[in-house]
């Protein structure tokens, strides 16, 4: 096969003249670039933990003097197969490896400029958080069992090496980077924006600022940053060649050239790699059975050409199992360059189509830079792989047209699974494209959805009951879970009900034998959410353990399913609002630790995860694991946008931190509270951090100036105990006394606080030799009970008190 490049500049299409595969001439357009790449280069599994980052501890981070014109250096030991980005957020130099090494929380030492540097290990990623307001202009060297960061002198940073030009592509932009990392993404703490971040295992060299409609290229010391200020902003990663930043929607953002020619409905790529062509069904069928026979016939020299062949019409006349029975074993070849893309390609969609999505994968996961028209075949793939049905469905609905236009056999096997999904997981706008529905029988199903969908509940009901007595037997299983599915949305049934019919269903108790296989795993789904409603998370969760992603059940909806089963156990309350009761209810803290433990990790990093994070924290505190408290709520800001919110988590961090002993970890978290406009009360209370953090200090001086005019009852009971602690007891005894005045009724039984703050007050007094104090609490208290234990002795504090008193 000859190819020419077709054009001068960068070019994403090769022009061929002919086709190995089946020795026709033929005229066509084949990709260069990024999907040629995905095509003809092997794709090998990451293999996990080769770099034996969890196998040996890692030292502590160090610091290192460099000889010459460079300044303070920090190194990092993580290994060598640890990918960074490093960029400026505010006065902080953040650095993100794609990977947990926790070493780093643990065991970190910095000095001089990096000595103010903290450290928040997420699921799949650490974060660096190092306070340096100057600006340091700053370097990361590879080495051989890390990486080294290095402050130049000023005179040095014009010799540091820049990361290779952006090029603009049509609705798309690359960003060359070899050995990217995985995309990490979560809100700059600066300013909140949702940052998009790919580190890199090899040097990258810094990489300047920009900003464009709906995003801004950060600049950077290592890696490609990105602050992404429109939802549909995405970076995706391909193998050895870098970096795409697209925009994912109907009506996308232009990005890169922006938008290109509308892809041909008829006689595009897809048409030529698939065989695809305009013909009566019947016309295409015959040709599938004339080309299946002469590839039986055909002589050794020529069976694969033959085949190639025959699997082009099979797909064409709707038969992609006898395509991919036909191309999925390729032979042996010794031509330069393997394969003709072409041929590869119809292999992959062959696969896709019978359900070997994992054979697809390694093409039809990642095409970025194809021409538009094959990008319908990226849609499907998300579709059938279960991945995110926000951006299936918006690809699957800007392609629909095209759809519809494929040859019959082809068009009829897709539009029923295309129109079922978008109408069940699209988004609005994505659903809007379907109307009108084709009038056919088995779009009926779908029909019901978007009359839901649109508000007409009463018609959906008919629909799908209708559709219970369907003779197919999947649409007629799915119809009833569906059924059951819309009776507890229009709250005509409790989520207990609901559940106990979606288990009949599973069971065979509906009179109807047990659904379909197909449908079962729809029916679990379905059950799952309904467990979670009526408060059986645990059951939930062991359900949701036993599903996978599929097109049935997408992964961001499992996602949320047991987002929302993992919020019952956190905060013990219900979807509805109402409290959890029976065996989740009666839950342990213990127990709802270890389950959140256990399945924590297995939700993305960001702003839902950080809700949770903060549950899960605050259970940690219940059971009096306080470091692991404060690790849970580092995670949480991190993922939290809002400054007050990260302000408040900070203050969860503090109260944590003190319980811990953690000295160090509280003024941290104080420090970097420090937001502007934040409420009265939350004000108020860093106010008693701050004096808390002093007296912890040792500052016991600090703390009381700090509270000298808080008459408040926790500022109150700060002063007291600090007073307390200095021995200075008539000074504890006017203090503590003003709390009780207020804080303690004249009347009626002592809750076992007040009980404790009586207490509190006699010891001052007697401490105090204060005997007067004593007899009045006493005639105060009026034969009101401190408790048994505290009764006796609270009256042998006042006796000898008094008797002190009376002998001097």
């Amino acid at each position: 096969m000859q190819a020419v490049c077709c054009q001068k500049q960068h070019c994403s299409m090769f022009e061929v003249g002919g086709d190995v595969a089946t020795g026709k001439s033929v005229m066509g357009k084949y990709m260069c670039g990024m999907l040629s790449a995905c095509l003809l280069l092997p794709m090998l599994p990451a293999v996990a933990g080769e770099d034996g980052l969890h196998a040996l501890p890692v030292p502590a981070v160090q610091e290192e003097s460099l000889d010459g014109q460079q300044g303070a250096s920090l190194f990092l030991p993580i290994g060598a197969e640890v990918a960074l980005a490093a960029f400026w957020s505010g006065p902080d130099l953040l650095i993100v490896a794609d990977r947990p090494v926790a070493s780093l929380a643990h065991n970190f030492a910095g000095q001089g400029i990096f000595a103010d540097t903290d450290v928040t290990v997420l699921e799949s990623a650490t974060v660096l958080r190092v306070h340096m307001p100057s600006h340091p202009h700053i370097v990361l060297r590879k080495k051989l069992d890390g990486w080294l960061v290095v402050q130049l002198q000023k005179d040095d940073s014009d010799r540091t090496r820049s990361a290779p030009p952006a090029v603009m592509m049509p609705e798309a932009v690359l960003f060359p980077q070899k050995q990217s990392g995985h995309v990490i993404s979560f809100p700059d703490p600066a300013t909140g924006t949702r940052l998009l971040i790919v580190p890199a295992v090899t040097e990258t060299g810094n990489r300047s600022a920009y900003r464009a409609i709906g995003y801004g290229v950060r600049g950077s010391a290592q890696g490609v940053v990105v602050a992404a200020d429109s939802s549909q902003i995405r970076l995706d990663v391909v193998t050895d060649k870098g970096v795409f930043l697209s925009a994912l929607g109907l009506d996308a953002l232009p990005v890169g050239l922006g938008t290109p020619e509308t892809a041909p409905l008829e006689g595009g790529q897809d048409w030529f790699w698939l065989g695809l062509r305009s013909a009566p069904a019947a016309v295409l069928q015959k040709d599938w059975l004339t080309a299946k026979t002469d590839a039986e016939k055909a002589p050794p020299s020529l069976r694969w050409p033959a085949q190639v062949a025959a699997a082009r019409a099979a797909f064409a006349a709707g038969h992609p199992e006898d395509a991919w029975h036909l191309v999925k074993n390729m032979p042996q070849r010794s031509a330069p360059g393997g394969p003709p893309v072409g041929v590869l390609f119809l292999r992959v969609c062959a696969a896709l189509l019978s359900h070997d999505v994992n054979a697809a994968a390694p093409v039809l996961a990642q095409m970025e830079g194809a021409v538009l028209e094959l990008e319908i075949w990226h849609a499907l793939y998300l579709m059938l792989s279960g991945a995110s049905s926000k951006d299936a469905s918006v690809l699957l609905a800007r392609h629909y047209e095209q759809i519809l236009r494929y040859p019959q056999p082809l068009r009829d096997l897709l539009l029923p699974q295309v129109i079922n999904y978008i109408a069940r997981y699209g988004t609005d706008e994505a659903a809007s494209i379907l109307e009108p529905l084709p009038t056919d029988g088995v779009y009926d199903l779908a029909r019901a959805l978007m009359q839901n969908r649109e508000g007409n509940a009463e018609s959906a009901r008919i629909t799908l009951e209708n559709l219970t007595a369907a003779a197919d037997s999947e649409k007629a299983a799915y119809a009833r879970a569906d059924l059951v599915n819309f009776l507890l949305q229009h709250d005509q049934i409790d989520a207990g009900m609901a559940a106990e019919s979606f288990q009949n269903l599973l069971d065979g108790k509906e009179g109807v034998g047990k659904a379909v296989p197909s449908a079962r795993a729809y029916t679990n789904f379905l059950l799952s959410s309904a467990l979670v409603q009526c408060g059986r998370a645990k059951q939930a969760l062991t359900v949701l353990d036993g599903l996978s992603a599929s097109a049935q059940m997408p992964q961001d909806r499992l996602e949320v399913l047991r987002r929302q089963a993992l919020y019952v156990l956190a905060f013990n309350t219900l979807p509805s609002g109402k409290a959890v009761g029976g065996e989740d209810g009666a839950l342990s803290a213990e127990q709802r630790v270890h389950i959140l433990q256990t399945q924590l990790p297995l939700l993305e990093d960001n702003a839902y995860k950080a809700k949770l994070l903060r549950g899960y924290g605050a259970l940690l505190l219940q059971i009096g694991q306080a470091d692991a408290a404060v690790m849970a709520f580092k995670q949480a800001v991190v993922l939290t946008a809002d400054p007050v919110a990260r302000a408040e988590i900070q203050e969860q961090i503090v109260q944590a931190a003190f319980k811990a002993g953690n000295v160090n970890a509280a003024m941290v978290a104080l420090e970097q509270s420090t937001v502007p406009g934040l409420p009265e009360d939350m004000a108020a209370r860093r106010h008693y951090d701050e004096a808390h953090l002093a007296l912890a200090k040792g500052d016991r001086a600090g703390a009381l100036a700090l509270l000298a005019d808080d008459e408040s009852d926790t500022g109150l009971e700060l002063r007291g105990q600090l007073y307390e602690q200095g021995k200075q007891w008539a000074d504890a005894v006017q203090v503590v006394g003003r709390l009780a005045s207020h804080a303690l009724p004249e009347t009626g039984a002592l809750t076992q606080r007040q009980q404790d703050l009586v207490m509190q007050l006699a010891a001052d007094s007697a401490a105090a030799h204060d005997a007067d104090t004593l007899q009045r609490l006493k005639a105060w208290l009026g034969g009101r009970t401190l408790g048994k234990g505290q009764d006796r002795q609270f009256d042998i504090l006042v006796k000898q008190t008094v008797h002190s008193s009376t002998e001097r």
